[in-house]
């Protein structure tokens, strides 16, 4: 399964583009996009992407302009959704 990772801008366009077949590493760097303090407030997005059967289906989605979600209780595990 060939897992992609990457910035969406307003205007469609991609960047900071990571492209693998290992999802740890998919998982890593998805992690590392939504951490960029950089991009807070701006009108972009992190997405996390599959092919399934040919399809594309999305894993993640992070929009940098949206508002916060509240923080987790503290213990609690966050994980990403693992599609089949």
């Amino acid at each position: 399964m060939t897992y992609r990772v990457y910035l969406r801008w307003p205007d469609q366009k991609v960047s900071d583009k990571t492209v693998t077949e290992d999802r740890a590493l998919a998982e890593l760097a998805y992690k590392t996009l939504v951490a960029r303090t950089d991009l807070i407030g701006k009108p972009v997005g992190a997405a996390f992407t599959s092919r399934v059967n040919g399809v594309p289906q999305q894993i993640a989605y992070h929009a940098f302009d949206a508002e916060p979600e509240p923080a987790p209780k503290p213990g609690t595990t966050i994980t990403l959704k693992k599609k089949r």
